[in-house]
């Protein structure tokens, strides 16, 4: 058995250059024995970590699959808008990708991508040494079942991961070794049916046992000093969240894209013909998943304005005559406070205080102007995310009959000094109706000319014309850090924060599921299963709430509102709400690309231009609220639908067919 572990260990090492394999840097005088690495408890829980460590990056600014879609636009000088290494992800929307130095490669690592199936192996030498029963110092049998059943799940995570990304994947079940068949070594690529399958299986693995009652290996919750770790409600969540991709329509029956694409004996890689129970598999799943987090104390998150969460002392005289501030202050800190209820699984790498994290990226500059390390205002958005939001009638705006019509919309006028807009846009400023009548999630999640932002502990008048202070360009300071298109992201930046040191910048678990995921997920599901009813309106309707805005079929039977009545009556138009309610509740935090490109929309999204206001030269009204068109993007259909599978791989091995329109 000795002998077997350490041909694997050694067999690894020499199938890869191991640059991430942190822990075995423990193992003395570089003998790779696994006796030396699991020898105790806590240089066996150094190894568990670092197959964490392969997380998928959602946090940096730089390497983050959030940069992926049309959310986040990064600085557009040339040294940044045209260099590889800068928000590689939008770079990729703009058709960069290549096979030669493919970005964000989580194939084989590389160009901001971490190498998924080293992680895999690692995650295998974890689980068969474990499995094998040898003896570990202070390890308890609990502890080795439990550490078992969390890297299954990451071993489920990374493959579901690369499975959205490039489509079927070679299934990881077994590190292969240097004395294998070369048939066995050279392996192939799994149809995509199998690799959900395969991935589904490593879950319901640890959560039931083979009479179907639930399995308890897994703990119920996660103790605060380990947060982060894989628990029961973060699998179920997770399976959830890979059934309801299976079953969508770039996977479901997409001979669309993929009828050409098939193995060397003829055999599709994706499902030919669309399956609609794949959609009820996916409901089960979800509800199952919102029943244990509910059972284990999730919930949206909303504000307390209680002895340990007061609202802030700028705030008081208007909490309770702003129409807007509570939802705002709900929105606000559903995503910056720190481990809140509502989050299920949360990203812990970005608590590590380095200063190229997304929140740094979107914060803006203040005092003191001469140490801005943690503030870069590198991080802005485009006009097509202010259109996207909903009007206050919780409709889009092209749909809302009592919003201002496309040539009023940007129109210069005066902030009204109402009770709508109190706290959130600066009374008889100057601004353009577009800014104006907007929902919550607006005002708490965008910046805008002329808004107010609470950050730096602060409540900031934000002026993003050129040469104004706080927010527009400052040549005499560093001359291309401002939000190019002259607006900003506030939603990962807490209030809180103050971005000249790190520990003064409030940090917090960047969200990879939280609930309002969930429930739009099982509103999704059931619509597609069933079509529209009172249960799908509820799930929709909480998050609504929380944004502060009417219920879906309240304003949908309005007729004074949508010229469209009755839409959400209709199978068809439900799913658009919906798919616009998750673009919108969930912007930002890197669900809304694999959203679209799962939904086969993207094409309707990703050709669009990045458009803004004059930021850089507009130093009036009049010259800032000009549209520019500040970078193309451009889409290629299916090519990107998937990401390419680099050429050295398909030089190492002659099994590998590369995916639809790379070269």
């Amino acid at each position: 058995m000795k002998k077997l572990f350490k041909s694997i260990i050694v067999s690894a090492v020499a199938l890869l250059s191991v640059t991430g394999c942190n822990y075995l840097d423990i193992v003395p005088d570089n003998v790779l024995q696994l006796e030396d690495i699991f020898e105790t408890k806590e240089k066996a829980y150094s190894a568990l970590a670092d197959c964490y460590s392969y997380m998928p990056d959602n946090y940096h600014m730089h390497t983050g699959i959030q940069m992926l879609g049309d959310e986040f636009v990064e600085r557009l000088d040339s040294k940044v808008a045209e260099s590889r290494t800068y928000c590689i992800g939008n770079k990729i929307m703009r058709g960069w990708n290549n096979t030669t130095n493919s970005l964000l490669c989580y194939w084989t690592g590389g160009q901001g991508g971490t190498h998924t199936y080293e992680a895999l192996r690692l995650c295998n030498i974890f689980i068969d040494y474990l499995e094998s029963g040898a003896y570990i110092i202070g390890l308890e049998d609990t502890e080795r079942a439990n550490w078992i059943a969390q890297i299954k799940v990451l071993k489920a995570y990374y493959h579901y991961f690369i499975i959205r990304l490039y489509g079927p994947i070679i299934i990881n079940d077994v590190n292969v070794t240097p004395n294998d068949p070369l048939e066995v070594v050279r392996r192939r690529r799994q149809p995509v049916e199998d690799c959900f399958q395969y991935v589904l299986g490593l879950l319901d693995e640890v959560l039931y046992n083979e009479d179907g009652s639930d399995k308890y290996v897994l703990q119920t919750t996660t103790p605060s000093l380990w947060l982060g770790q894989v628990n029961r409600v973060i699998a179920k969540a997770l399976k959830a969240k890979i059934l309801v991709t299976r079953a969508s329509p770039l996977f479901n029956g997409n001979s669309e894209f993929y009828s050409n694409f098939k193995n060397e004996e003829g055999v599709h890689y994706f499902p030919q013909e669309y399956d609609p129970e794949k959609w009820k598999e996916a409901l089960d799943a979800v509800e199952e998943a919102i029943k244990e987090a509910e059972a284990n104390g999730h919930h949206l998150y909303y504000f307390k304005n209680d002895s340990q969460y007061n609202i802030k002392s700028f705030d008081s005289q208007d909490w309770n005559t702003s129409k807007i501030m509570e939802s705002c202050y709900n929105l606000r800190y559903a995503i910056t406070e720190p481990w809140n209820d509502e989050l299920i699984w949360g990203n812990t790498k970005p608590c590590d205080g380095a200063n190229s994290r997304v929140h740094n990226g979107c914060m803006i500059r203040y005092e003191p102007m001469n140490n801005v390390s943690y503030s870069h205002q590198w991080l802005g958005t485009s006009l097509t995310m202010v259109e996207r939001f909903y009007t206050k009638n919780g409709v889009p705006i092209n749909e809302d009959k009592t919003y201002f019509s496309e040539a009023q919309r940007y129109k210069q006028v005066k902030i009204p000094a109402d009770d709508y807009h109190r706290g959130y846009m600066q009374p008889k400023e100057t601004t353009v109706n577009l800014h104006l009548h907007r929902e919550p999630r607006f005002y708490a999640w965008l910046a805008v000319d002329r808004c107010i932002w609470r950050t730096w502990d602060l409540r900031l008048n934000i002026k993003m014309r050129s040469g104004e202070f706080p927010g527009g360009r400052m040549s005499d300071v560093v001359e291309n850090d401002y939000f190019w298109t002259g607006i900003g992201v506030k939603k990962y930046v807490h209030p809180e924060s103050r971005g000249y040191v790190a520990n003064r910048t409030v940090q917090f678990p960047y969200p990879l599921i939280r609930l309002a995921d969930l429930y739009l997920l099982r509103a999704e599901c059931r619509n597609e299963y069933y079509g529209p009813s009172q249960q799908v309106y509820d799930d929709i309707n909480m998050i609504r709430r929380r944004a502060g805005i009417p219920d879906v079929e309240k304003v949908w039977s309005d007729g004074s509102i949508v010229s469209n009545v009755g839409k959400h009556t209709e199978k068809a138009g439900l799913r658009d709400i919906i798919h616009t309610e998750r673009l919108i509740e969930l912007s930002f935090e890197g669900q809304s690309f694999y959203d679209i490109c799962r939904w086969k929309r993207a094409e309707e999204f990703y050709k669009r231009p990045v458009q803004g206001w004059n930021a850089p030269d507009g130093e009036t009204a009049s010259a800032f609220y000009q549209v520019v068109t500040w970078q193309t993007r451009t889409w290629t259909t299916p090519r990107d639908y998937l990401m390419p599978i680099p050429y050295n791989e398909m030089l190492k091995n002659p099994n590998m067919i590369q995916n639809p329109g790379w070269i």
